[in-house]
């Protein structure tokens, strides 16, 4: 599950390369979390599947095949439908309460890489490694929009409030700002050297963007598009999760097994959880306040509690040894 750079030409999703300034990167593994039927779906490429815990019991109740190399997958808790993006042309549609796949959208040519909803305008977000950016309705599984971003988009978040969505792309390096309304690219923002991961915050208007190359989380104002801070935690990121309920900030770092936690509001880091193993993948449950680790080569993902910021369960993933 670990697509890793030397300094000099970087191995892509798609196996072509790339020149960028980096010693190493890791992409985020595919992690999601429905908050409010408290299930979790974090996908795996060997075996191809999408396992589905329940948050109550950290076991695993239902496995889902994920199709080719599943890349992304977001969720709508409002319909309880998870998207997962693929390696094909195909985009799935799960239904979250017979975890079956409900329906199929056609996607253009390119492998899909980044993916995220905005469930309050009714619109999906697909862009594949090329650059193309797909808008499509919910309801209809549609087009209605095609535009470009950065090569290489690695990470995609949507803030529902202001209806923008931004999308990191390490082949630029930049961070692409869109507006949902008219499905355009407003900003193009310069994010260090190689951005990697993404996490935002809504009530503050905050977008946070990882760099794999330095280790750096950047703090972007989302009212201006620049960059207003900057955390100096080195090593080499993997993933972004913010946790509403304390305004908390979570990076993985895949170099060190270690997950460091930032303060919203002071930008400095207030505590480290040793994930055991490489954390390749984050995800946040707003409700019961519990983080999802993804690891890399356990092929588990552990839980932790955001209160005390402490594991608190481990869980085996579909096809573990």
């Amino acid at each position: 599950m670990c697509a890793c750079a030397d300094e000099e030409k970087p191995s892509q999703l798609d196996g072509t390369v790339t020149p960028v300034a980096s010693s190493a990167f890791v992409v985020p593994a595919p992690l999601a979390v429905n908050s409010s039927s408290n299930r979790i779906y974090v996908a795996s490429e060997f075996p191809d599947t999408i396992s589905v815990i329940d948050g109550v019991s950290n076991s695993v109740v239902a496995t889902l095949p994920a199709g080719l190399s599943p890349q992304a997958i977001a969720v709508d808790r409002s319909s309880n439908r998870i998207y997962v993006a693929g390696g094909g042309s195909e985009l799935w549609v799960v239904d979250g309460t017979t975890n079956s796949v409900d329906a199929s959208i056609a996607l253009s040519d390119g492998d899909a890489a980044v993916l995220a909803i905005n469930p309050d305008a009714g619109r999906i977000y697909v862009a594949d490694l090329e650059g193309r950016l797909l808008v499509i309705d919910a309801e209809s599984g549609g087009v209605v929009a095609t535009l470009s971003v950065g090569q290489n988009p690695v990470a995609m978040v949507v803030n529902p409030s202001t209806g923008r969505i931004y999308v990191a792309s390490y082949g630029s390096p930049e961070l692409s700002v869109i507006d949902g309304e008219s499905n355009a690219v407003i900003a193009r923002v310069s994010v260090g050297k190689l951005p990697i991961a993404l996490a935002l915050n809504p009530e503050t208007d905050r977008i946070y963007v990882a760099d794999g190359a330095t280790g750096d989380v950047a703090v972007i104002d989302g009212s201006t598009n620049a960059q207003i801070a900057s955390v100096e935690l080195g090593g080499t990121p993997s993933a972004l999760a913010l946790n509403p309920a304390t305004g908390h900030i979570y990076v993985a770092k895949a170099d060190s097994d270690a997950i460091s936690v930032l303060d919203g509001a002071s930008n400095a880091v207030v505590g480290s959880v040793d994930a055991g193993g490489p954390p390749r993948g984050l995800a946040v449950n707003d409700v019961t306040n519990r983080i999802y680790v993804a690891r890399s080569f356990s092929a588990d993902v552990v839980v932790i509690d955001g209160a005390t910021d402490t594991i608190i369960a481990t869980v085996a993933l579909a096809g573990a040894p």
